[in-house]
């Protein structure tokens, strides 16, 4: 790490230099020689800040955002915006009632505007609708109900959602911006090998991880994790798992063969009991309880068979440090299926299309 030294201390060296360069005197505390030591250490300060923003450039890992995204165009990379909700809802009135393009409906202060005219038959017609604003808050529902922003004759004032045809995202954080160059660095393309097809579904809008494995030749299957920041919702939606698809299989990035095949994991609940512990309290046993929820959520299928770190395996003695680390001297972890069965000693291993998840931790 680069450190540059601070005004007084560039200062303190200008003066040394000064006073060793006349030997038969020294310098007064106050003198010409103090003031233009002063003068001469700021600006030498802001060649150092110069010269560190020019090595920062150099690496991706500390490059501005204006640096980075030139480097991302070099790999034809770019940061994707922020995308708005698209999808349907329910209008009821009377029959023949026409809903013209560009009719406003609200909800919590959202926007959304119908894009193509509807006719209401039978009492109700379903109408398509897109957010006027981009981003995750965008996002609806099923059942949301929405309030037409002016009335009008043989229209009823709601309008509710039936369906989410594409989610509303928000901007690629520059954070992960800069991780998916860097993973573009450290994995370079390889004509359709797994880091290509982790690197296509990450350039979705939304998704942070994906998994891709080769059930037999000729065969792909990759199985993407969104980016949201609660566990509960890693899984993407039906549209996004299409959208993640069809952006890998269009004809500039999948080579050539069968299309890969885009399928959401399979979640699997774990029980754990805590036994014994010592010391036994409130805050250590919130602390053991919140380390194994993040442990098991953090479980991942082996993607290659060299990984030096794998991260497939759930057991109880892995949870059992765990809770150590989390502040138990002692204690007793047993690890079970949803069924109730203990698991062995030795763990589960997850298969390739399955995550783990804490379903009922308890204190017995």
């Amino acid at each position: 790490m680069v450190t540059i030294p601070t005004i007084a201390e560039i200062k303190a060296d200008i003066l040394a230099d000064i006073e060793s360069s006349d030997t038969t005197s020294s310098l007064l505390p106050v003198s010409v020689w103090d003031i233009l030591a002063t003068a001469m250490a700021g600006a030498q300060y802001l060649l150092y800040k110069m010269g560190l923003w020019l090595y920062n450039q150099i690496f991706t890992l500390t490059m501005d955002e204006d640096a980075l995204t030139n480097r991302a165009a070099e790999f034809g990379i770019v940061q994707t915006p922020a995308v708005i909700w698209q999808g349907t809802g329910t209008a009821t009135g009377t029959d023949g009632t026409i809903i013209a393009a560009g009719k406003i409906c609200t909800i919590d202060s959202l926007a959304y505007e119908v894009t193509a005219p509807a006719t209401i038959s039978g009492g109700s017609i379903a109408v398509t609708l897109q957010s006027l604003e981009a981003g995750d808050i965008v996002n609806r529902n099923n059942l949301d109900e929405l309030t037409w922003s002016t009335p009008q004759i043989g229209l009823d004032s709601i309008c509710t959602i039936a369906s989410t045809t594409q989610t509303g995202e928000d901007e690629e954080s520059f954070t992960d911006f800069k991780t998916r160059i860097l993973n573009r660095q450290r994995n370079k393309p390889q004509g359709g090998a797994i880091p290509d097809f982790n690197q296509w579904a990450t350039e979705v809008a939304g998704i942070a991880e994906n998994f891709t494995f080769r059930p037999a030749p000729g065969f792909v299957n990759c199985f993407p994790l969104t980016d949201d920041d609660d566990p509960a919702n890693r899984i993407p939606s039906g549209a996004k798992l299409t959208e993640v698809a069809d952006y890998i299989n269009d004809d500039t990035r999948y080579p050539f063969g069968r299309p890969a095949i885009v399928i959401a994991f399979t979640e699997l609940n774990f029980d754990v009991d805590f036994t014994n512990l010592t010391p036994d309290n409130a805050t250590v046993r919130a602390s053991i309880e919140t380390a194994t929820e993040n442990y098991i959520y953090a479980r991942r299928p082996q993607q290659f068979e060299d990984e030096p770190n794998p991260i497939n395996l759930i057991s109880a003695g892995e949870i059992t440090a765990e809770a150590v680390a989390a502040g138990a001297i002692n204690i007793t972890v047993t690890l079970k299926n949803a069924g109730g069965g203990d698991i062995t000693d030795t763990g589960y291993e997850l298969d390739d299309s399955e995550l783990s998840v804490p379903r009922t931790l308890s204190w017995v």
